[in-house]
């Protein structure tokens, strides 16, 4: 199964790389394959002194998780994208959050669910109707399922 994984996901994973979040992004590779947007990497050193601060972790320490969390992820440049899929997911977050739109973009090009602890955007797609979001327990259960 592919994923796009939310900024979020990684981010939750940074700050506890031994929740749920954490053991699925980094132990499930077998099961799923993890995709996100370049833009995924930008946003992480954007927040790193932010996330130094929550973690109490070392520049240092944090790179190693971080490498460690990144290298479970399949990462895909924005440009590879079909404007079919950035216009669809325009759609789909102008009236949510824009800032999503590359991640959704990036599901519906590979036809593949958002992984995402975001409510608001589940819920605001969800009111459209679409199936493209996945949750952590969603995405649990599934994984229990399917052992």
């Amino acid at each position: 199964m592919n994923l796009v994984v939310d900024i979020n996901i990684v981010f939750s994973t940074l700050l506890n790389p031994y929740s749920i979040i954490g053991e699925i992004l980094m132990n499930v590779q077998d099961d799923v394959v993890f995709f996100a947007p370049d833009l995924l990497k930008e946003e992480l050193k954007r927040y790193s002194n932010k996330i130094m601060t929550y973690t109490k972790l070392s520049q240092e320490n944090l790179a190693v998780i971080e490498t460690l969390v990144l290298s479970s992820i399949h990462f895909v440049s924005e440009e590879l994208i079909s404007d079919k899929s950035w216009l669809k997911a325009l759609e789909l977050t102008r009236d949510i959050d824009e800032d999503d739109t590359p991640f959704i973009a990036l599901g519906l090009e590979l036809n593949a669910k958002l992984w995402t602890g975001d409510k608001v955007l589940s819920s605001g797609i969800a009111k459209k109707n679409q199936d493209i979001i996945i949750s952590t327990k969603e995405l649990e259960q599934l994984l229990n399922k399917n052992k």
